[in-house]
């Protein structure tokens, strides 16, 4: 950034004030003797970054970096900023600044276009991304990347800015600054939101079986953003609740405790994303810079619906005779309700079997219809059916006993008188 710009520098006013305040700091700091590194100087008096000459050549009259601790030379601004109009007088000309408020789109004095929304959610995201920063590489490198991206085809602009080069090979700044400019402005690009949070899962689920599901939070780019933290709930219960955080992939994935039945809403909240707008405060001075504080993030959410299936159970017949245990097939049973309600009707098979599935828990009967011939109906059994389990029961029919065979009766001969002769 400009202390003061110098189409401004032979004016009077807070331009012109700004530029001397410069000159007698880099002065003083000669004239006692005392040669202070670049880097000193902008740490010391500025916050992190670099002092370097202006666009003329002038010694120490630009600082690339970030404003703010230890100097604190934002009036009424806390913490570090950036400049956000480098043509301008710097923040000590401000008289001031209002309050911190975002702004999604921002138009460029520098340029006097307005900057694209994509390109204003980047310069958001590298300034809430590396923008808190006391390396002096790192805060040269969000500066020019800000410029980039909001100065867009301006001489402050990377890759080939005029300004931009000079700035970043300027004496004493470090070579790192300007590959990680360049490395910003790219993973902006990338990463930058507005952000997305999906959530997927299977297409059904059991009660009381947890739900596997995936999550992935996407951004502006459609690229998965790794390293999110996100908090999860099913139906904005606490059971089940977790944590996940997406992988080198973009994406997580876990397992949530389903309900007992019905649909089962799962969320995803991610609360932390970088920062999609600019924080940006004013100065009451309008020929001194904005500036873009650091900070700032930003929330998303996701959620699926999954069907969970009611619980369920069932009752497995055996049917078998009494006294062999031979299975008995083609038996006829009901199953009824608490309420005498027929809601399970059937025969056994082969091997004597018939089972009954799809019951709510509850008490049940279970009678037999008909029996196989030769044997007797057995008596009627009360069941209980729990939760997604199956009751086995036996039941076991006797033969009707067979009647004895009828003993023949002796029938007494009376001898008949004789006649004849």
């Amino acid at each position: 950034m400009s202390l003061a710009s110098p189409a401004r520098s032979s004016q009077s006013g807070p331009s012109r004030w700004f530029r001397r305040s410069a000159v007698a700091v880099a002065a003083m700091a000669v004239g006692t003797g005392v040669m202070l590194a670049p880097t000193a100087h902008a740490a010391d008096k500025w916050g992190p970054g670099f002092l370097i000459p202006d666009a003329d050549g002038h010694a120490a009259m630009s600082h690339i970096g970030a404003y703010g601790p230890p100097g604190k030379p934002l009036p009424g601004v806390d913490g570090l900023a950036y400049c956000g109009d480098p043509t301008l007088a710097g923040p000590e000309a401000s008289g001031g600044y209002g309050p911190v408020q975002e702004a999604a789109a921002w138009t460029s004095k520098t340029t006097g276009k307005q900057a694209s929304t994509g390109d204003t959610a980047r310069a958001a995201y590298v300034l809430s991304r590396y923008g808190q920063t006391s390396d002096d590489a790192q805060a040269a490198a969000v500066d020019a990347a800000v410029y980039t991206l909001l100065d867009g085809g301006s001489t402050y602009a990377l890759p080939d800015g005029k300004r931009a080069l000079q700035r970043l090979s300027a004496p004493g700044v470090a070579p790192a600054a300007k590959s990680k400019a360049l490395s910003y402005i790219d993973e902006s690009k990338r990463l930058a939101g507005p952000y997305k949070v999906n959530v997927k899962t299977a297409p059904g689920a059991k009660p009381g079986v947890k739900i596997d599901l995936t999550v992935d939070v996407t951004a502006a780019s459609g690229a998965k953003v790794p390293g999110v933290k996100l908090a999860l709930s099913t139906g904005g219960s606490s059971d089940g609740a977790a944590q996940v955080t997406t992988g080198a992939d973009g994406t997580a994935t876990t397992a949530v405790a389903a309900p007992k039945d019905g649909t089962a809403t799962i969320k995803a909240t991610a609360d932390s994303l970088p920062g999609t707008a600019l924080r940006v405060v004013t100065p009451h001075n309008a020929t001194a810079q904005r500036m873009l504080v650091v900070g700032g993030h930003s929330r998303a959410e996701g959620q699926a619906s999954v069907k969970v299936d009611k619980l369920s159970g069932g009752i497995k017949i055996a049917k078998t005779a009494e006294g062999t245990a031979k299975p008995l097939a083609d038996v006829a049973f009901e199953v009824k309700d608490a309420s005498g309600k027929t809601v399970a009707t059937g025969k056994t098979d082969a091997e004597g079997l018939w089972q009954a599935t799809n019951l709510a828990p509850g008490r049940y009967t279970v009678h037999e219809v008909k029996a196989v011939d030769g044997y007797q109906l057995a008596a009627d059994q009360s069941v209980n059916v729990t939760d997604a389990k199956t009751t086995d029961v036996t039941v076991t029919d006797a033969k009707i006993p067979e009647r004895p065979a009828p003993k023949p009766t002796p029938v007494p001969i009376t001898e008949l008188p004789k006649t004849g002769a």
